[in-house]
């Protein structure tokens, strides 16, 4: 593909230096090679422009490049380089259309469905134009699952899962197990029983190794748009709204609810029964156990405003050197 061409489809500014040259693929700054195109966004990798092997450099507007390299700017370096990532090297799962000869399907599904070797579709379930199921995937009866959807190997989506459109949900995730209730009589843990479901909604994403708990009444929501990491737990009757970002290992107790556009940083746990304002920032291993408002950022344990937690740790680092001079003038107190 023409560097030109290349340049109008991922929607940046072609300023050539030299030949429109053949782009065979992409790789990062360090690694990159002649024919190929790179990326930097981070001033702090400025120089290693001066270093790099590649053809073309993909930047956002405004940066200033002293070597003589062809560049494709664009006014989101970020999605440019997503969509040339797109164009250039992904490859998504071979699969066919049709039901694998494998397979137990008990449900009618349209022809245009891909069902992989050793999938199970239970009764009563409703399969969208288009899903895609890779091997061993399980589908509990009266499941829904919106067009284009795809499922990689592994997922277990129980009985009565509601699934939305152009959804991706990768190995070894779990929609729809049982919600972790139980009332203690005695010294004796009863279970009670989570008759609720899980609505997955349109575009969401899913990591791998996800765990997504049944409502105990009612349902589990996940917003549209939505993207969950890897290893996220969710808990039961949790709602998280639309446009999301749950990273990596972070723990929502049951019934809390998340508004619009909340960023929620890897391994940070949140309480159950709490509200979490639209726009929210919680940082890194946070530990939200209150309310927050719209708009705020937080982070530590408890969370608190990331501004006040900055300065709560600037001053935990001086605590040694306040030690030490309070047991000098103790001891001088001491000897008089």
């Amino acid at each position: 593909m023409k560097l030109s061409e290349l340049a109008k489809k991922i929607g940046a500014e072609l300023c050539l230096s030299g030949e429109d040259i053949d782009i065979k693929g992409i790789s990062g700054i360090e690694t990159a090679q002649e024919g190929e195109i790179t990326f930097i966004s981070n001033p702090k990798y400025l120089k290693k422009v001066e270093e790099t092997h590649a053809s073309a450099v993909i930047v956002g507007e405004g940066v200033c490049i002293q070597k003589e390299i062809s560049l494709l700017v664009a006014k989101n370096p970020y999605l440019a380089f997503a969509k040339a990532l797109e164009i250039l090297k992904a490859k998504k799962p071979e699969y066919k259309k049709g039901i694998d000869k494998n397979a137990v399907v008990l449900s009618p599904v349209p022809e245009s469905v891909s069902i992989g070797a050793f999938c199970y579709i239970d009764k009563n379930v409703k399969i969208g134009e288009n899903v895609v199921f890779m091997p061993c995937v399980y589908v509990g009866e009266g499941a829904e699952i919106g067009e284009g959807t795809f499922i990689y190997p592994n997922v277990s989506i129980r009985e009565g899962v509601k699934i939305g459109k152009n959804c991706i949900i990768h190995c070894g995730t779990v929609i729809g197990s049982d919600g972790y209730g139980y009332v203690t009589i005695d010294g004796r843990h009863t279970k009670i029983p989570q008759t609720g479901t899980v609505e997955i909604h349109d575009n969401v994403e899913i990591g791998a190794n996800v765990t997504i708990d049944r409502a105990t009444i009612e349902a589990t929501v996940i917003g549209e748009g939505t993207k969950i990491d890897n290893l996220v737990q969710i808990a039961h009757n949790v709602k998280i709204g639309k446009h999301c970002l749950i990273v990596a290992q972070v723990g929502i107790a049951g019934s809390t609810k998340i508004g619009d556009f909340v960023t929620v940083a890897g391994q940070a746990g949140i309480a159950g029964h709490l509200n979490i304002g639209n726009r929210v920032v919680i940082g890194a291993q946070s530990g939200v156990i209150g309310n927050v408002p719209d708009g705020e950022v937080v982070s530590g344990f408890p969370a608190r405003k990331h501004s006040l937690m900055m300065k709560v740790y600037a001053a935990m680092l001086e605590l040694p050197e306040i030690i030490k001079k309070l047991k000098i003038k103790n001891e001088k107190w001491r000897k008089g």
